[in-house]
């Protein structure tokens, strides 16, 4: 159960993804999203929903009804307060760990979403999870996927508090040692400081998630490598993915669909 001050200060980090189309990490996020999709009059899971901001979002920019699903206590905590203080009526929010406690058939999603979720959840548990969802994802559904690879210069999660960029590549003991002298709370329950949130990354590169998922009778539709580079005038649209370039990736977007 979080304090009134903790609910308070994770009820403003959320509204601030909910709100503000230029929110830190999920700008991108947004503006690919509205390019790429339509969500108007669809069933839309929003996977590891956190504390709820983009799941408001998604269902206050399309007319659709919107799902959102989190494995941590703390997170639908903020995100049901979220909900309440903006009256949204076409959202609903569930603490659920699928591969314990399936959805239900009756439930059939036309688009699912997962931001800034695939890393954080070890290899074989994010296999069962997409064998899990390949049966609530209509025939047509689409799966958008967004993450930081680990080559990424803030795939770490820490970065911002370590003040070094690819921190993940110095030695192991040197990197926690530097997170533990900094270490601050975070609203999770299951990870409740940032010690506990790099520990559970799974340096998640693309040629390891596609193997992932085409081994789990998935498909990649769609590819955006986003970089720093692309804020470069008339270099928007190019992928910068060839050696040492690559190391500039700030984050992957994903279509998949169904084989």
């Amino acid at each position: 159960m979080l304090t009134t001050q903790q609910l308070n200060a994770g009820i403003e980090y959320a509204s601030d993804n909910f709100k503000n189309d230029q929110a830190p990490h999920l700008h991108v996020d947004k503006r690919i999203i509205k390019k790429l999709l339509n969500l108007d009059g669809k069933q839309v899971l929003d996977f590891g929903c956190g504390m709820g901001g983009m799941t408001l979002w998604y269902a206050n920019t399309w007319n659709c009804e919107v799902y959102g699903l989190d494995i941590d206590a703390n997170h639908i905590e903020v995100a049901k307060a979220l909900k309440d203080r903006n009256k949204e009526q076409n959202v609903h929010f569930e603490q659920r760990n699928i591969l314990e406690s399936p959805l239900g058939s009756e439930l059939k999603f036309d688009n699912i979403f997962m931001n800034d979720v695939v890393e954080h959840i070890n290899l074989p548990t994010l296999a069962q999870l997409f064998q899990k969802l390949h049966s609530v994802l209509k025939p047509d559904g689409q799966i958008f996927v967004s993450y930081p690879p680990w080559k990424s210069p803030h795939a770490s999660h820490v970065s911002h508090v370590v003040k070094i960029p690819w921190c993940q590549f110095l030695p192991d003991k040197m990197v926690k040692k530097m997170i533990a002298k900094n270490n601050v709370q975070i609203l999770g329950d299951l990870e409740p400081d940032l010690l506990s949130a790099y520990e559970s990354l799974n340096k998640l590169e693309h040629g390891v998630f596609k193997k992932l998922l085409n081994e789990n009778n998935w498909t990649i539709d769609y590819r955006k490598s986003y970089s720093a580079l692309n804020k470069l005038p008339g270099l928007s649209n190019i992928n910068f993915r060839i050696f040492p370039l690559n190391y500039l990736i700030t984050k992957e977007f994903l279509i998949l669909k169904k084989k």
